[in-house]
């Protein structure tokens, strides 16, 4: 597991949801998550705790009170760095949690594809990135990776795509 992504939560509804977050997560073993609990509610800290408890592969951080989304993945990030050796580290932030579940589903399926996207960036850099700088936006790769497919898969489909090799 060289991989996580840092999951800043402000609310979440716990009686829809909990059982396809877990069920998601222990399909994505290969993959640590860290939820941010960027609220001072005590029924959001309970229910991403009792979902890290049932998946091995997700951790649980308090935050105590709202933050910036800045700040609440600065304190993922920090306690992942302090705890596992991930090469790649990403962050989902300002979603609901819905939103925040097809995103990691997401992930899973385009995981290959958004690593190969970070160290591409990485190698254009020119420089070492810290591990701050490191951080990606999972939302804006994802984004990026769509787009890229849906271009090269209009480039092939289109009916005015000739190729004529004269």
């Amino acid at each position: 597991m060289d991989n996580g992504i840092i999951v800043v939560l402000d609310s979440f509804d716990s009686s829809k949801l909990k059982k396809d977050y877990i069920s998601s997560l222990k399909e994505m073993k290969e993959v640590r998550i860290c939820f941010v609990c960027n609220s001072s509610e005590e029924e959001l800290l309970e229910s991403l705790t009792d979902i890290a408890y049932t998946c091995e592969n997700a951790d649980v951080v308090n935050a105590n009170r709202k933050k910036l989304n800045t700040s609440s993945v600065r304190y993922g990030a920090r306690f992942m760095y302090k705890n596992y050796n991930l090469k790649y580290l990403g962050f989902i932030v300002g979603k609901v949690d819905f939103q925040v579940l097809e995103l990691l589903k997401d992930y899973a399926m385009y995981k290959q594809q958004i690593i190969e996207l970070q160290e591409k960036i990485k190698r254009n850099k020119g420089i070492k990135l810290t591990y701050y700088q490191s951080l990606f936006s999972v939302v804006e790769y994802l984004e990026n990776i769509m787009t890229n497919s849906l271009e090269d898969k209009l480039k092939v489909d289109s009916p005015y795509n000739y190729n004529y090799n004269l």
